[in-house]
């Protein structure tokens, strides 16, 4: 929570641009309209049908006493089906009502955004770990967890729940899995085309480029790496500055860690796969921007690679994509960092104002530590974030080990903990539109990093409260 008049400046910009959309989920780039940004986890491009409580306020006391409340998450079909199992579970031991109202991420931030503004949000709230940077900047909405005895912090990496889950000395939130960074590969595609790659394979990205080379050589109809703008910014270019300058990628004091040079090195790559033809054309992707498993290239299994998110491996399976593996994301030869972000998938927040916190986490301590819960949400959520509650998975067989795979390989290979602002979505929304610049050629990759630099300035500045 921010303190003093100049702090409280800053929560009135922010706040302004959070309700115009500006800092937001979504995200619109240069070159047609997205599909709006998400938090990537397990299957989370499946439909689901929303389930909401518009007007309502968080949670309540009923007459006789008992608490009804109220807990909100985006995600897929099955993601849900768990979710409410494992309420209904919590009901019949406790007599405790939780009422989910779950929905696609498309509207879930600005909603939830309108409802904290308004006070009716739900008690306990699925977040992506950016927001909670972004919303404190707007209000003290969130319980501080260390504040009650409630919470088996034991059962918890600390040192991980901190570094991802806090906005200051505040403890804002719990991770529910994990996730990262990891390059899947097409086994049908591998095998068909002799394309050297397995789990073990750690290439840099000159080395991406010497093997796409040779496999569009050999398989000129077939795509090499699949992609569209959305992961480009975010599973490329991205990484591969990071792995230049190591560090945040804006730093704590609101400056950038990177520099010009760094920039254009990044977009100058990027360019270089798009001339040599080792990714589709762009505007061949445009109508599946953020939803890259639903264009028809990975869909018919005519591509070979794939850089993204662990945990979305379940929604890559499809009648024609079958087998799967995964391997390290590629890294600059000397790099200062590996650039690979490997986070938590989701968090859990309570509302500071819920008519019963302390039922809240009795509930959220029960969700994530309780055998029984783990059981029943598997992971619907990506690998859990607790040791206990991995091994419980994979002793009754309910972990994918493919997902597993991905996420020991990427925790294995982390870069820095980013902070929130690694993902704020006005900047990724400058940097998506300039790199869609480059890669139709409007740009030189020397000035997409100058006009990057300078545009930047102006959204540096409001979150820092200049």
């Amino acid at each position: 929570m921010f303190k003093g008049e100049e702090k409280g400046m800053r929560k009135k910009k922010v706040m302004a641009l959070l309700l115009t959309g500006v800092i937001s989920a979504g995200m619109t780039a240069g070159c047609g309209n997205q599909q709006a940004e998400a938090p990537e986890a397990a299957g989370e491009t499946e439909t689901a049908q929303e389930q909401t409580s518009e007007d309502a306020q968080s949670g309540e006391e009923s007459g006789d006493g008992s608490v009804n409340l109220r807990f909100c998450w985006w995600g897929s079909d099955t993601r849900h089906e768990k979710t409410l199992e494992a309420l209904a579970k919590y009901e019949e031991l406790t007599g405790v009502h939780i009422e989910g109202e779950y929905s696609t991420i498309s509207s879930y931030y600005e909603k939830l955004v309108t409802q904290l503004a308004g006070g009716t949000a739900p008690d306990i709230i699925q977040l992506d770990y950016p927001w909670i940077t972004e919303l404190a900047a707007q209000g003290d909405f969130f319980v501080n967890l260390e504040d009650y005895d409630i919470i088996d912090f034991g059962k918890f990496d600390m040192d991980y729940t901190k570094g991802w889950c806090s906005e200051g000395d505040k403890l804002a939130a719990l991770p529910m899995a994990q996730n990262g960074f990891t390059l899947f590969f097409n086994r049908d595609v591998v095998k068909e085309t002799g394309l050297s790659i397995d789990e073990s394979t750690e290439w840099s990205w000159e080395d991406l480029i010497a093997e796409g080379e040779k496999f569009k050589a050999a398989n000129p109809d077939k795509v090499f790496l699949h992609s569209d703008l959305h992961t480009l910014e975010k599973n490329v270019f991205k990484p591969y500055v990071l792995q230049q300058c190591g560090g945040q990628w804006i730093n704590d004091d609101f400056t950038v860690n990177f520099t010009q040079e760094q920039l254009a090195n990044a977009y100058a790559y990027l360019l270089e796969l798009e001339e040599k033809n080792l990714i589709q054309p762009l505007e061949e992707t445009m109508a599946y921007n953020g939803n890259i498993d639903q264009n028809p290239i990975w869909a018919n299994g005519e591509a070979a690679l794939l850089i993204r998110w662990a945990s979305d491996y379940p929604s890559l399976i499809n009648d024609n994509v079958q087998d799967i593996g995964c391997c390290r994301l590629p890294v600059i030869e000397g790099a200062a960092d590996t650039g690979i972000n490997c986070k938590p998938s989701m968090v859990l927040a309570i509302n500071k104002d819920s008519v019963s916190v302390e039922e809240c986490l009795k509930f959220a301590n029960w969700m994530m530590t309780d055998e029984e819960a783990i059981k029943i949400l598997g992971d619907c959520r990506g690998v859990p974030a607790t040791a206990e509650a991995r091994g419980i998975l994979e002793e009754n067989d309910l972990l994918n080990p493919d997902l597993k795979t991905g996420i020991e390989i990427a925790s294995a290979n982390a870069g820095t903990a980013q902070n929130g602002y690694h993902d704020n979505s006005e900047i990724t929304s400058i940097s998506t539109e300039i790199l869609s610049r480059v890669l139709y050629k409007d740009l030189t990759p020397e000035e997409a990093a100058e006009e990057f630099m300078n545009t930047i300035q102006d959204p540096l500045a409001t979150l820092a409260g200049n």
